[in-house]
């Protein structure tokens, strides 16, 4: 389908945008994003240079690609090997806009990557008023959509069930979980992500965990079963909301927990309900609704 194609520049007229898109792009771009800076401005061949800002998702979330890219422009690259694709802005206009949309609202370490793209674009391109750089936003981590783009990116849901096996061991239990992990260091400049992590475990009051794993790689893991905290998570996921395929299994996650915290999952018939719920999440998934993407344009 000619519409599906990758590699199509879809420059659109931009329209200012509430800080939640900005915020919200900020987390995601921070899990799952890179930047690359050439070190000339000019090809030997007189061809310009310009800096990369590419975010890299899912190809199941091909729907939230394209959404993203009429609302930011860029290009789109299948990387059908890794089962991904990758939105990617270039030009100045496009770099010059991003940087307006998300300034202000990063958190992580990567805050430098980001802030030496306003460098440059302040150096090559002086016909533009110069653009400040921010320290990290160190404000109240449930108060904007940081952290749902965040989740976008380095988030999942799960739900376990376990019951009495016929022997009589064990004992009937249903787990909803969030899971949150991310390397421990940044390979670029460094620094440690544990104040954000730690930031995200005290508004959502867990501990943060550390795990070794990928070619001993040290990660932050956070975790969040309690379905009494995970209320917090789904008041400030129903307010700042997922825009990925992430959300219907947020959704699907959200009914068990509610199903839990009503009692209804101490009887079989309310654990059928939730195997049944949980048959048709994450990799199991074969139903999908982009309805919610019409909402993006306005957030």
């Amino acid at each position: 389908n000619s519409k599906y194609q990758s590699n199509i520049r879809l420059m659109t007229t931009l329209t200012p945008f509430r800080k939640q898109f900005g915020a919200y792009l900020a987390g995601l771009w921070e899990g799952d994003g890179s930047i690359w800076i050439p070190k000339n401005y000019h090809a030997p061949s007189g061809k310009q240079y310009t800096p990369h800002f590419s975010i890299t998702f899912h190809d199941k979330d091909y729907p939230l690609v394209l959404t993203l890219q009429k609302l930011i422009g860029g290009t789109i690259r299948n990387k059908s090997d890794n089962h991904a694709y990758v939105l990617t802005l270039t030009s100045i206009n496009g770099l010059q806009n991003i940087i307006s949309i998300m300034n202000g609202y990063l958190r992580t370490p990567k805050i430098h990557r980001f802030n030496k793209l306003i460098k440059w674009i302040n150096t090559n391109c002086s016909n533009t008023n110069p653009i400040a750089c921010y320290d990290v936003n160190i404000s109240p981590i449930l108060k904007d959509a940081w952290l749902s783009g965040f989740i976008e990116a380095d988030g999942s849901f799960d739900v376990k069930v376990r019951e009495i096996s016929e022997d009589g061991k064990g004992k009937n239990r249903v787990e909803a979980r969030l899971r949150i992990e991310q390397r421990k260091i940044d390979p670029e400049t460094g620094l440690s992500y544990e104040a954000v992590l730690e930031s995200i475990t005290l508004a959502l009051k867990v501990k943060l965990k550390t795990s070794y794993h990928n070619e001993g790689i040290d990660y932050y893991s956070i975790e969040v079963t309690s379905p009494v905290k995970l209320t917090e998570l789904i008041k400030y996921l129903d307010e700042y909301p997922l825009y990925s395929s992430k959300l219907l299994n947020y959704l699907d996650f959200k009914t068990c927990v509610n199903m839990m915290l009503s009692g209804e999952h101490l009887s079989k018939e309310g654990r059928d309900i939730i195997k049944t719920i949980k048959a048709g999440m994450n990799s199991k998934r074969t139903y999908y609704n982009w309805d919610h993407l019409d909402k993006i344009s306005n957030y």
